[in-house]
């Protein structure tokens, strides 16, 4: 008797104390959408899984019909979005752009984000025609379970002080009922969206159009001896994965260039231009067509010459111990210490590091025994701001410090290899080599490293959006010439800032779409100037949910650390001081 009352006490206790936790749902991936939003956020629909609905407003700049719905659009959002509906607008217009549609959303004060979908593949998938209508998407499959207009209140040139009809929210109120909605009401009054459709060239071609862009932008990694599992070999292979590559296309989870295109310009990208994902998505929908001419697949050269690396001899060559590779799980991060015995100090130029197996190494770091000099009034940190080199997938091996700068290592230093492997279903083996190059003179400047990092985080288990923010301000005028956002499993976004002592404020990067599998360097086109005193912050988001799909662990807890199971958050800034 007694124990039966002792769980009817527990059970009462947990009815009013208990928080519900979130459960794993269906991956729904395979027919996913991903845009970038007027302000430069990232939304991939698949993380919307757990929501109840998706609803698209489908939005564009000037037009008066979706001008005066947003009063009741705005209604709606406020009734349902705590009912566990997700809402967006979305705007295939292909006279706006991001800037324009940012303003249109200041002006008259959007409540929700605007999915930019500029070259109409959301558009082609969804059929959108015209705009002022409402479509609602299964949150895991993303069928279309209702397509119309909010309500009767709006026509052509007049409109009604009240709705007798409600069909957005007849449609909402059936979902929450866990009933299925009418699925198509009467036609939508709006403004008609041109479709790029009937704008293009009748056919694409494998030879002429196709291959062009795979060869640009993913046979860097797609190819024998690559990092990618399958090689674009030939004509005949892309037919066979363009299921796949038209998935992931339109989520945009390939090419892994994350940085937004909006912000930045970098020498090392290998973004794909929106228009190209049109034509690749077009050409697999329209058949196929092969073209005349050889294959130019099968013409392509080498894969050491495809990622540009330097032709400089290296001055000494280091053969690391052999690393065996289980064949699952996650590995903690392998460290290598490299002890040297130099007659004296040197000068590098560069380092090159080669994987030996580049299927298992996701990235690697070389940093420095040697003490760091800082334009920061603040301790050094150890592998914060000693770094020398940084590689990862599909990006070049070779670090050049450029405008004749170099890194001065002492006699007796020691190098610390820091790699990160990945495994491939069968126990692999690696032997990575780095090669050293040196001045034959002192450099006219020393090439830093200033990490902008910050451990003052808690991640507690199924939050999807923990803040995170580092920033340190120099002391010196400086030139950037590359930066590397860094964050583990839980890493979400990341965006770095630089403020003037004026108060300009220069985007450095952002990286919406974080994704830790992809540890890029992004090397500019030219060097940024940073006045002394400008403050350097990075700005970022962890996700600790069932919807981050590299999640290992939502129930933990995780906290600060440098193992991939733990987290970390820094923005990597190299740089060179201003007349040094």
């Amino acid at each position: 008797m007694k124990q039966k009352f002792l769980y009817l006490i527990i059970a009462l206790w947990c009815l009013t104390a208990c928080k519900e936790i979130p459960v794993a749902i269906p991956d729904g991936r395979v027919n996913d959408y991903a845009l970038y939003d007027a302000q430069g956020g990232f939304h991939r629909l698949s993380t919307y899984n757990d929501s109840k609905a998706i609803v698209l407003f489908v939005q564009g700049n000037g037009c008066p019909i979706v001008r005066n719905a947003l009063s009741d659009f705005h209604e709606i959002i406020d009734d349902y979005q705590s009912e566990g509906v997700t809402f967006f607008m979305i705007n295939s217009n292909i006279q706006d752009n991001r800037i324009a549609i940012a303003k249109e959303a200041t002006n008259f004060e959007f409540e929700v984000p605007v999915l930019y979908d500029d070259v109409q593949l959301v558009a082609d998938a969804l059929d959108i025609t015209i705009t002022a209508e409402a479509i609602i998407l299964d949150p895991t499959s993303r069928e279309i379970i209702y397509r119309g207009p909010l309500n009767n209140r709006l026509d052509y040139e007049t409109q009604k002080s009240t709705p007798t009809e409600t069909y957005l929210r007849d449609a909402l109120d059936a979902i929450i009922a866990n009933q299925r909605p009418v699925d198509k009401q009467e036609m939508t009054r709006g403004c008609r969206v041109t479709r790029q459709r009937t704008l293009e060239k009748d056919t694409l071609t494998f030879t002429q159009d196709i291959a062009p862009i795979l060869t640009n932008h993913c046979v860097r990694c797609h190819i024998d001896g690559g990092v990618a599992p399958w090689s674009m070999t030939d004509y005949n292979k892309i037919v066979g994965w363009s299921a796949m590559i038209e998935q992931v296309m339109l989520s945009k989870r390939m090419p892994p260039w994350k940085a937004d295109p909006a912000v930045g310009s970098f020498d090392n990208s290998f973004a794909i231009a929106e228009k190209d994902r049109r034509t690749l998505v077009r050409w697999i929908k329209d058949g196929m067509p092969y073209g005349e001419g050889d294959d130019p697949l099968k013409r392509l050269i080498p894969k050491e010459a495809l990622i540009p690396e330097t032709t400089m001899i290296p001055d000494t060559t280091i053969v690391l111990k052999k690393e065996i590779i289980p064949p699952t799980g996650i590995i903690d991060y392998r460290h290598q210490r490299i002890k040297f015995d130099l007659p004296e100090g040197k000068w590098l130029a560069g380092v090159t590091i080669v994987p030996g197996n580049a299927k298992v190494v996701h990235h690697a770091t070389l940093a420095s025994s040697s003490k760091p000099q800082l334009v920061v009034d603040r301790p050094e940190r150890q592998w914060i701001d000693n770094l020398i080199a940084v590689v990862a997938s599909g990006t070049s091996k070779s670090t050049i410090f450029p405008n004749n700068s170099g890194i001065y290592i002492d006699k007796d230093v020691e190098l610390i290899l820091q790699t990160h492997y990945t495994t491939t279903g069968r126990e692999e083996e690696d032997v990575t080599k780095i090669h050293l190059y040196y001045h034959k003179e002192k450099p006219s400047k020393q090439y830093y490293s200033l990490g902008v990092f910050s451990d003052d985080f808690e991640i507690q288990p199924y939050e999807k959006a923990t803040p995170a923010v580092a920033q340190d301000k120099i002391t010196e005028d400086v030139y950037v010439h590359s930066i590397f956002p860094h964050m583990h499993f839980r890493g979400k976004q990341m965006k770095i800032t630089a403020t003037t002592p004026n108060g300009d404020v220069i985007d450095l990067i952002s990286v919406p779409d974080f994704d830790f599998n992809w540890q890029l360097v992004y090397n500019y086109t030219e060097p940024i100037f940073l006045p002394k005193g400008t403050i350097i912050k990075a700005t970022g988001v962890f996700n600790n949910s069932f919807q981050n799909p590299l999640n290992p662990d939502p129930s933990q807890e995780v906290t600060f650390g440098y193992q991939s199971s733990d987290e970390m958050f820094m923005g990597l800034v190299n740089y060179t001081v201003v007349g040094e």
